[in-house]
């Protein structure tokens, strides 16, 4: 895992607690939005984890790589993974697999794709990733939010992924 991530990761802590001011809107949802050029009032999950990836890079006085995506998109973000050889799937991963500063994806049946993302903060070895996820809500450990009403910290299975779900290997 690289350094941006392991930043990123870390700083995504300090966010956790910020809550919308309206449907997908307030100060720091927007800041988040605007990193991936998305209007206020937008879903804004992988704008949160883009947010929190460029600001650690800017940090590190790096940059992330080419082709990296630049979206509010989920799906983006996997395919990215899976092009570069940085996909793990949530059904084949092992304790060892994922690392702080990594990307959780969230497979919706419903929706028939990919459609929330956070960032890996903590890999105990009991099998439970802690996360930090922005547009979800404080609701109960055994649902996902897509749609909440801020980043809050969760505890998250191998099974929470979906059966498409996985995760996305930060090397940077």
């Amino acid at each position: 895992m690289g350094n941006i991530g392991r930043l990123a990761a870390r700083q995504a802590l300090e966010n956790v607690g910020v809550v919308e001011e309206g449907e997908n809107r307030g100060r720091w949802v927007e800041m988040y939005q605007a990193a991936v050029g998305i209007p206020p009032g937008s879903p804004w999950c992988a704008a949160f984890v883009r947010f929190r990836l460029e600001k650690a890079a800017e940090r590190l006085d790096k940059e992330l790589p080419e082709g990296f995506p630049d979206s509010g998109w989920v799906p983006s973000y996997e395919a990215w993974a899976k092009r570069n050889g940085l996909w793990v799937s949530a059904r084949t991963a092992e304790l060892d697999d994922v690392e702080p500063g990594d990307l959780a994806v969230f497979w919706f049946e419903a929706k028939q794709r990919c459609s929330h993302i956070g960032i890996v903060v903590e890999c105990p070895s009991t099998g439970i990733w802690t996360t930090v996820e922005g547009n979800t809500g404080p609701d109960m450990a055994t649902s996902i939010n897509r749609d909440g009403d801020g980043v809050y910290q969760k505890r998250r299975t191998r099974a929470m992924l979906g059966s498409r779900g996985g995760f996305v290997k930060i090397k940077f």
